[in-house]
């Protein structure tokens, strides 16, 4: 396999064995702007490879071992928000596998994107529980995508026993104030920022910002026409599960909670078209897709539910997938045949 791996890969391989022997210390240089040095603060993997003595080969392998756990708990998660229902949890958790968070695990080598997407799995787990803290902080310091996704899980904590369809000062008040979900969030948010002001006073570990580091709003747009299969395939056919929560909430005329919903979903679109690599950045939006799941045993077409689900399995499993990392790449769902 060494000799498959290009220059570039060999100078990533380098610089994640060197960040996992000092996670601390900038390697690229503290006055740098490249696109590169972003990575100079996703401080998780390079940790997890310290701790447990793994170069970034090694990293990458439990990358993949992560891959049964994801979906074991995606799985578990699944079943628990949609009433119990096991079949509606094995075709979600099957759907999934068939979009780019489930082919991250395998196919972004030496990104680690996947362990930021099993961390903010284990807080949206834990939403209504102080464990979720941990777990997003984790996740944050994976990548900084995963920051507006995270606001999902108030919406898990605000929909678990119903959908609140009262006046909109009550429904934020609830959102707001009692929900513990979003006092573990801003906890979570608060320790993120004061970590990484002491990471950048001591040990000068920053997120560039600019054209030249290839961090800007709408930067990803200037892909054009390849920007469409990229945006489908972070979630792929999966995407039609917010698009019909977001339909519900608007012909129920619950409108707080639909501009809740429409707005975290449109934050993490913003922020994720400021980078080149798109798919990868909505692929960390997979937590809205959960909300559908906590409403939907709320309603009358939950029976329906199951068949859809089972449709978008099938959608995304004779559909391939799209990345855009320097150039547009397809991912074909039979690629294990041959």
């Amino acid at each position: 396999m060494y000799n498959s791996w290009t220059s570039n890969d060999k100078y990533l391989i380098e610089f994640v064995n060197s960040k996992i022997e000092h996670p601390l210390v900038a390697m690229v240089g503290k006055d740098s702007k490249e696109h590169f040095a972003k990575r100079e603060l996703r401080i998780t993997p390079y940790v997890i490879g310290k701790v447990f003595h793994l170069n970034a080969i090694r990293l990458f392998y439990l990358q993949v071992l992560l891959l049964p756990f994801f979906l074991f708990l995606l799985f578990n998660l699944v079943r628990k928000l949609a009433g119990g229902d096991a079949p509606m949890a094995f075709w979600a958790t099957a759907c999934m596998l068939f979009t780019y968070v489930g082919h991250s695990f395998v196919y972004d080598t030496l990104f680690y994107d996947s362990y930021a997407f099993v961390f903010l799995l284990l807080a949206c787990f834990y939403y209504d529980r102080v464990w979720s803290i941990l777990a997003l902080i984790l996740a944050f310091f994976v990548d900084e995508r995963s920051l507006f996704p995270a606001l999902n899980l108030p919406l898990l904590f605000l929909f678990q026993t119903g959908i609140p369809q009262g006046k909109w000062t009550h429904v934020i008040r609830d959102f707001l104030l009692k929900n513990r979900a979003t006092h573990y969030l801003l906890i979570s948010y608060s320790l993120y920022a004061l970590i990484r002001f002491y990471l950048y006073t001591n040990f000068h570990l920053e997120t560039p910002i600019g054209k030249q580091a290839g961090v800007q709003l709408g930067f990803a747009f200037l892909h054009g026409f390849k920007l469409p299969y990229a945006l489908f395939s972070a979630l792929k056919w999966a995407i039609f599960l917010p698009i019909f929560v977001f339909a519900y909430f608007i012909k129920q005329h619950i409108w707080t909670s639909a501009w809740l919903y429409f707005g975290i979903y449109l934050a993490s679109f913003i922020a994720a078209t400021a980078v080149d690599d798109v798919t990868r950045s909505l692929t960390f939006c997979f937590p809205i897709i959960l909300v559908f799941f906590q409403i939907i045993h709320h309603v009358k077409e939950y029976e329906s539910a199951r068949v859809l689900i089972f449709l978008l399995f099938l959608a995304n499993f004779f559909t391939p997938t799209y990345t855009l990392i320097m150039h547009l790449e397809r991912i074909s769902p039979f690629n294990w045949i041959y």
